[in-house]
């Protein structure tokens, strides 16, 4: 598969920013699966109360985009500032892959739901089966930065 380029004022190309037809499929599909729930939503309004669906999905936008974000991009440039450019990436997309993670699995690394009576319920050590994870994903990120590192690259 060949890439689209456009012209320069140089007549170098250089590679066409415009979304091809893959990336119109997937924005297609993303915005049709966006409508269904937003149907859905309204649809069963009794049981799905739209107005507070509304209100908390702007909020996590909100928080998202003003805090997590911000916080994330400092975080990502303080931790591999110092880094070689050929460790930087895949130390960014190690740590990146662990913080969500563990975002997604805190509700049962903090055990909430667990009952004394009844032990059944979240069985295993969630924190250690996290943290060993966590382990796995930063030492292939440090390895794919040592292959890097060994190949000269710097950029993506």
């Amino acid at each position: 598969m060949t890439r689209r380029t456009a012209p320069t004022a140089t007549g170098a190309g250089r590679e066409d920013p415009r979304p091809g037809p893959v990336a119109w499929a997937a924005i297609a599909a993303g915005w049709s699966l966006m409508g269904w729930a937003v149907a859905g939503v309204l649809r069963e309004a009794d049981r799905t109360h739209p107005g507070s669906w509304a209100s908390w999905v702007i909020g996590a936008a909100l928080v998202h985009d003003l805090v997590v974000l911000p916080l994330v991009l400092l975080f990502g440039l303080g931790l591999t500032g110092g880094l070689p450019p050929a460790w930087r990436g895949p130390i960014r997309a190690g740590v990146t892959v662990v913080a969500v993670v563990g975002l997604a699995t805190w509700p049962t690394v903090a055990r909430f739901g667990a009952s004394a009576d009844n032990p059944s319920i979240l069985p295993s050590s969630a924190g250690r089966n996290l943290a060993v994870i966590g382990a796995a994903v930063l030492a292939v990120g440090l390895v794919a930065g040592w292959v890097r590192a060994r190949r000269g690259r710097s950029g993506p």
